[in-house]
């Protein structure tokens, strides 16, 4: 999918090459028209640089065109001597003019370029996600039904301080974070099942907790965890994540997107396995 973007931005691109290129030429055809007989120069200055055997076969409001010992070229008219400037008609206010409507032409068609990749880009990206959001919907976790769901969305930051059990790394890994508290008989019948999710699952996907309860009430919890538990006692990762009941899970992909988010019964071994087959 990126490389049909790219193929498409690159084709874009040539279009508007070629359209400039027909600008150049019309330039050159126009400087011709101007300028129909050819005038030889032994030299010819234009700034630090010093052409020789000079043939000028043309020129417009702002370009001299001509051949020399380095090939054929062009250079602004404002670089000449006032001697060639004068022989050549420049005129300086309209050279200026035409020269200012250059660069924002120049501007507009990098701006439009720019533009147009991205809008590839984006298209790309969004049939993607659709694509993969699809995949965890035909797995029964569930579909986005508001914009302010964290489904498709990246998932709070992880960075806390305080561990109970060593802080996982969980970068370009799954996770199964669940926000819970030992305090709520709810939250302490899925311990079981989130055990065995991180022992079955061990080096596919990593199950976390998150609660804004205290070390001592986490390890004092009956049943006892087997995960590390990140302890928030502000409750930011729950705020942000919107969390407004408990138990609740939200499993993250390797790119720290929100894939399901709701209540740890959809997660299970066999839904969880079907979908890592599907990534190998």
């Amino acid at each position: 999918m990126f490389r049909a973007a790219f193929r498409g931005a690159c084709f874009a691109h040539l279009k508007t090459m070629m359209y400039r290129l027909l600008i150049c030429l019309w330039w050159v055809t126009t400087a011709l028209a101007l300028r129909a007989e050819t005038v030889s120069l032994e030299f010819l200055k234009a700034g630090s640089t010093t052409y020789s055997n000079v043939t000028v076969f043309g020129a417009n409001t702002t370009d001299l065109f001509f051949s020399s010992d380095q090939g054929v070229g062009n250079v602004k008219l404002k670089f000449l001597s006032p001697e060639l400037q004068k022989k050549f008609n420049y005129n300086s206010n309209a050279a200026e003019k035409i020269e200012q409507q250059q660069v924002d032409d120049e501007k507009r068609y990098q701006e439009g370029l720019a533009a147009t990749i991205a809008a590839k880009a984006r298209a790309v990206r969004e049939d993607h996600e659709a694509r993969v959001a699809s995949t965890y919907s035909q797995a029964g976790l569930g579909d986005s039904v508001s914009d302010e769901s964290p489904l498709g969305q990246i998932a709070p930051n992880m960075d806390f301080k305080t561990w109970v059990g060593n802080a996982p790394n969980l970068t370009g890994k799954f996770a199964i974070i669940s926000v819970w508290s030992p305090k709520s008989p709810a939250c302490r019948k899925w311990i079981p099942t989130l055990n065995d999710l991180h022992k079955t699952l061990a080096g596919k996907v990593e199950v976390v907790g998150v609660t804004t309860a205290t070390e001592a009430e986490v390890s004092a919890s009956d049943p006892k965890i087997d995960f590390p538990c990140a302890i928030d006692p502000d409750g930011k990762f729950q705020s942000e994540a919107g969390v407004t009941m408990l138990p609740c899970v939200l499993l993250v992909d390797t790119n720290n997107i929100v894939r399901y988010f709701g209540h740890p019964a959809a997660v299970t071994t066999n839904t969880l396995q079907g979908l890592f087959k599907g990534e190998e």
